[in-house]
């Protein structure tokens, strides 16, 4: 730290004053789990298929995927183990981006919420939900519709079945979307943050570290 007084932003085991954070370099190249980002963004233009509201299934290393991501979480090192990545659309243009991964493996709020006969293959962390277009009740819109999605598709690409969802949200925020949409509140983390590696993609090996206290929400799928 610089030792300037104000609020604290703590981030990967870092802590950083407001202009400090403000002044750090946001990097957008290696080092986030094969994600590349670009420079500059321009979605206005891009020349999609017209078709209402809807998500588009595509890869993390998509790299207009990729700019909304890690510009939205600008520490992150990309996403690991098993994935569905979409983008939001209406009218044919991106509006954002919305996904789920692999979750934290043995967390006990999840195991007792899920049941005993199932376990972290049967589940999805929501990892992330950004739109870049502000709309009345949209948010719900698109949390409902990733729901139904993410289940057939993650069913079809890992042969696991899928009961649920998980999600951390993140003080201030207050995971008013989640709430609209039913989902059930499960408490507070520990603040502590979880890295996980592995090779051939079993990211089993867990580190521990500080991190931010976040809000625990869970929601069980229809037809489990």
């Amino acid at each position: 730290m610089c030792g300037k007084v104000g609020k604290i932003i703590e981030s990967w085991g870092k802590k950083y004053c407001r202009e400090c954070w403000d002044k750090k370099p946001k990097k957008l190249g290696k080092g986030h789990s094969g994600m590349v980002g670009m420079d500059k963004l321009t979605i206005q233009g891009e020349m999609f298929q017209k078709s209402g509201l809807n998500l588009e299934k595509t890869k993390k290393g998509n790299k207009i995927f990729a700019t909304l991501y890690l510009t939205h979480y600008p520490e992150s090192k990309g996403i690991v183990g098993r994935q569905c990545n979409y983008f939001v659309k209406q009218d044919g243009e991106i509006i954002g981006i919305i996904g789920g991964n692999s979750p934290p493996l043995n967390y006990k709020k999840f195991n007792e919420f899920f049941g005993k006969d199932y376990n972290e293959n049967n589940w999805l962390n929501n990892n992330v939900f950004r739109l870049i277009k502000t709309e009345r009740n949209l948010g719900t819109k698109v949390l409902k519709m990733f729901r139904y999605r993410v289940k057939e598709d993650y069913e079809k690409q890992y042969k696991h079945k899928l009961i649920g969802l998980i999600t951390f949200v993140e003080p201030p925020r207050t995971g008013a979307m989640y709430k609209a949409d039913n989902w059930t509140f499960l408490g507070e983390t520990q603040g502590m943050k979880c890295s996980r590696r592995g090779d051939h993609g079993k990211w089993i090996n867990k580190e521990w570290g500080k991190g931010t206290k976040k809000l625990v929400f869970a929601k069980k799928l229809k037809g489990e």
